[in-house]
């Protein structure tokens, strides 16, 4: 698994820094509320600083990026805490104050932002934070018998890059000194209220041919690994195989696309080939057509391929699900795709649509983003003809078919003229203590 720069993301989280300096809880005629098992979203606020060893005095604009920096570690530990939360990154920062210090300088700081945190926390929430985020991670590294060992952070994933996401200093090993080198603090926490009960826009999934369009895309592990999923080993073919074979026991039919047909929608020959497969199904209420895609889906991999299909997904599928990597962000980080491509992706603002972003942390990564682009006068939240399904905390492959099937089992039972799945149901089902939830559905219908 690749991963973006701590920078790129520290970019992608200051977004909101400018607004007002306090978030207070708002009416709640005006909330985006929030479905979820066993969790909810929360205000969080609390005071702090950071600290730099600069000689000179740091600017507002310096003290504001390495507060943002600091900010990012807020991940690792909330991931790790026996209440789990995890940032929306929406958050405000205010009530900069730059001081001189006995090592350098501090810059004293109010934070308030969203989290989606778990039901067993009260009103406060402790936050942990290193006071120097540029020496942090040096300071983790320990050295036993000559050889360098991380023990504050992931055993793998132990590069600089890596640190704020996987860092912990309560693992066993770790030497960072709470006072020291890190602070734990009171944080205050305001919970805002869940929905109650909501449902998918089964009836406006179907186009004018009574036809549900479905893109499932399934990112490789390892973009060195065989690219046709029925003969490889790369551990997400184990679920593309896996749900395949579902479809088929539910009943559909399934057409592999040929390497023509792919060559003729890019309008190009990608390199390396991905593999797609449709799968159709007539059921009494709508026409249900799947089509599944296996390939690299990294945005620092060959994935010219994955792009092309994905905009096609988010402009004119009803439903889209990724299943993959989130690469701390920068998979699906829309400018990002576009840049490397060249267009633009434009998802048309008054097709209802529903985006299952089955991968880590995509609540913070892949939430505000996908809102904007479907932004209109008259929505101008973005949500009343977008769902989107994400998750808190890190997922693991071998959770992927089950949860996705949650979805599609509730979409082929209401075509069929059965059931009505609601949305805390599919919480219950597919949350798999990875912080589940769904945002958007507050103007969804309730029955």
């Amino acid at each position: 698994m690749k991963h973006f720069t701590l920078l790129i993301f520290a970019v992608s989280v200051a977004l909101a820094a400018c607004a007002p300096e306090t978030a207070k809880l708002p009416n709640k005629a005006k909330l985006r509320l929030y479905t979820g098992l066993n969790s909810s979203e929360a205000i969080l606020e609390f005071d702090y600083f950071v600290q730099t060893t600069t000689r000179r005095q740091p600017t507002e604009t310096q003290a504001h990026d390495l507060i943002e920096a600091q900010l990012t570690h807020l991940f690792g530990t909330m991931d790790a805490s026996t209440v789990p939360a995890v940032p929306k990154a929406n958050h405000r920062i205010s009530r900069i104050r730059i001081e001189p210090s006995a090592e350098g300088y501090v810059a004293r700081y109010h934070y308030s932002g969203t989290i989606v945190v778990a039901d067993e926390s009260s009103n406060t929430y402790s936050v942990v934070l290193p006071r120097n985020p540029e020496t942090i991670y040096k300071q983790s590294i320990a050295k036993i018998q000559g050889r360098l060992t991380y023990p504050c952070t992931d055993s793998h994933y132990n590069s600089e890059d890596d640190f704020w996401y996987f860092w912990n200093p309560d693992q066993p090993g770790c030497r960072l000194t709470e006072g020291k080198h890190f602070d734990r603090i009171e944080a205050k926490v305001k919970r805002l209220p869940n929905t109650a009960k909501t449902y998918p826009e089964y009836e406006r999934m179907m186009d004018s041919n009574g036809t549900i369009r479905i893109a499932i895309f399934f990112g490789m592990d390892e973009e060195k690994n065989i690219k046709n999923p029925l003969k490889s080993d790369d551990v997400n073919s184990e679920n593309f195989r896996a749900l395949r074979q579902s479809l088929v026991n539910l009943g559909y039919s399934a057409k592999p696309m040929t390497r023509n047909e792919i060559t003729q929608f890019l309008g190009f020959t990608p390199s390396p080939f991905p593999y797609l497969e449709t799968f159709t199904k007539k059921n009494s209420k709508a026409t249900i057509v799947i089509k599944m895609f296996f390939g690299p889906t990294g945005i620092d991999e060959n994935s010219s391929a994955f792009h092309y299909f994905y905009k096609d997904a988010l402009e004119k599928a009803s439903v889209m699900i990724y299943d993959g990597h989130s690469g701390l962000g920068g998979h699906l980080d829309l400018t990002s795709i576009e840049e490397a491509e060249q267009f633009s992706i434009k998802p048309n603002p008054s097709k209802y649509q529903l985006y299952y972003f089955n991968s880590c942390t995509s609540y913070t990564y892949y939430n505000t983003e996908y809102f904007e682009r479907k932004q209109t006068q008259a929505d101008k939240r973005g949500t009343k003809n977008l769902d989107i399904l994400a998750n808190g905390l890190a997922t693991f492959f071998d959770v992927m078919h089950d949860t996705n099937m949650a979805l599609l089992r509730a979409i082929d039972t209401w075509s069929s003229g059965k059931a009505k799945t609601s949305y805390q149901e599919l919480a219950a089902t597919i949350d798999s203590e990875n912080l589940f939830g769904v945002i958007g559905d507050e103007d969804n219908p309730t029955r």
